[in-house]
């Protein structure tokens, strides 16, 4: 990659005397006709040693101006713009095969030039795992609130993905009051994950949200992506406590069911107004483990069942595929789990801290994480928050969200804080829409 392909040609600004490995300033130069830079650009830098073979990549975090005294009184003045910016490292290019995003360790050098990236510099450098490899399975999940040129001169948001591969290796904790769209972007994880992969995936499904994941949309959604291109290369299994609900819904949808057909309804027997038994987990678990495997989601419906009945099924189910799961009788998944606070506590421990062992990986949704085991919310390994307004709720993310804490109440639905250890630091998202039917 050379340096036209990398950045604006024009440069933006000049780096001050204040340098360091963590953070630096520049003096803005206003471009003509392109895009200026705003709180949360990129900007690039040549690395101080090896030069525009490692661009230092860095985002803005503060623009001040300041007046400064350039005559012999008072009133002849200039007013210079400095934006303030935080390293994020460096990319090094002088390995075709492999581009790795290093921590820098020798400040930018004072009169360097400042460029604007190309976004499409920017979505390869984000696209990669800890030692430079183009994610194997890179799960689209919306935009980055950032926007930068194309090559073309057209500016937009940068695309916004997560490696599926890092996110099979750990847990994963969405957050959100009523109403943020949890179950929206658990929807469109649980589809990338299926479609791109084919990991079976286990959906705890207590409003029948997820009835149709399987089906396609007619929605165009942003870049001109559509259903049509999109395959829906998975099966669905649906266990319900009400399956004629589901039936209908599904005939709604024009799915059609049977031994051919990509989606099966099957009856949850059992009574749940008192705390499972063992042979009830155990039934459970035989029932479910013919369902988890490759290129299927498994979805268990619990409409129907009154709140207290509900959290007895839904924890009979977790410890019944836990249970497969540790003998072998099911391979690795993916497991979604609405309302995390409201199943059993100890078994969920025990998947959080034992489950990356296993295969087994959670995400999990709340609306209110203090309600959840402060042990199961610190081993996941990434975090997707929305809007919060409690004040204990906020206690509890305020080391998730770190510097975007303070955003957590004003964001929009649809909007979120991710943040998590394949990530460089938390970033504002915007969702996307579903590329499936939604009910």
């Amino acid at each position: 990659m050379n340096t036209k392909e990398m950045r604006i040609k024009e440069h933006l600004g000049i780096v001050t005397s204040d340098t360091g490995t963590a953070q630096f300033s520049f003096f803005v130069t206003p471009l003509r006709n392109k895009l200026s830079i705003v709180e949360g650009s990129y900007v690039l830098v040549d690395h101080p040693s090896y030069g525009e073979l490692c661009p230092l990549v860095a985002k803005v975090k503060e623009i001040k101006n300041y007046e400064e005294v350039v005559g012999t009184t008072f009133t002849e003045k200039t007013v210079e713009c400095i934006a303030v910016s935080d390293v994020i490292g460096y990319v090094d290019l002088r390995n075709p095969e492999v581009r790795v995003l290093r921590k820098l360790l020798t400040p930018p050098n004072p009169g360097s030039k400042v460029y604007l990236p190309y976004v499409e510099f920017l979505e390869d450098a984000f696209l990669r795992d800890a030692q430079g490899r183009l994610f194997e399975h890179a799960l689209h999940l919306g935009m980055a609130e950032t926007f930068a040129n194309a090559r073309n001169g057209e500016a937009r948001m940068l695309k916004f993905y997560l490696d599926a591969g890092a996110l099979r290796k750990q847990h994963l904790l969405i957050t959100g009051m009523a109403g943020a769209g949890k179950t929206h972007t658990a929807a469109v994880i649980g589809e990338e994950i299926a479609n791109k992969t084919g990991y079976p995936l286990v959906v705890l499904d207590p409003w029948g949200e997820y009835t149709t994941l399987g089906v396609a949309g007619t929605r165009v959604t942003e870049q001109q992506h559509s259903t049509e291109n999109y395959p829906f290369n998975f099966n669905v299994a649906i266990h319900a406590c009400d399956p004629q609900r589901v039936k209908a819904t599904l005939k709604q949808s024009k799915v059609a069911l049977g031994q051919k057909a990509n989606y099966s309804v099957t009856r949850v027997k059992g009574k749940w107004a008192e705390t499972p038994s063992k042979q009830a987990v155990l039934d459970m678990g035989e029932m479910l483990n013919e369902s988890v495997k490759p290129k299927q989601v498994t979805i268990i419906d619990s409409r129907g069942l009154p709140q207290d009945e509900r959290q007895n099924f839904f924890s009979c189910c977790v410890r019944g595929l836990w249970n497969c799961r540790v003998d072998g009788s099911v391979g690795p998944f993916l497991l979604i789990v609405e309302e995390a606070e409201a199943i059993d506590v100890e078994v969920m421990k025990r998947i959080a801290s034992e489950g990356r062992k296993f295969g087994v990986s959670l995400c999990l949704l709340t609306q209110h994480p203090c309600e959840v085991s402060a042990n199961v919310l610190s081993q996941t390994g990434t975090q997707i928050l929305g809007r919060t307004t409690n004040t204990g709720d906020l206690e509890r993310l305020k080391n998730m969200a770190l510097e975007k804490a303070a955003d957590l109440p004003k964001l929009a639905k649809g909007e979120w804080i991710v943040n998590g250890i394949t990530i460089r630091r938390p970033l504002k998202v915007l969702m996307r829409e579903r590329y499936s039917t939604q009910t």
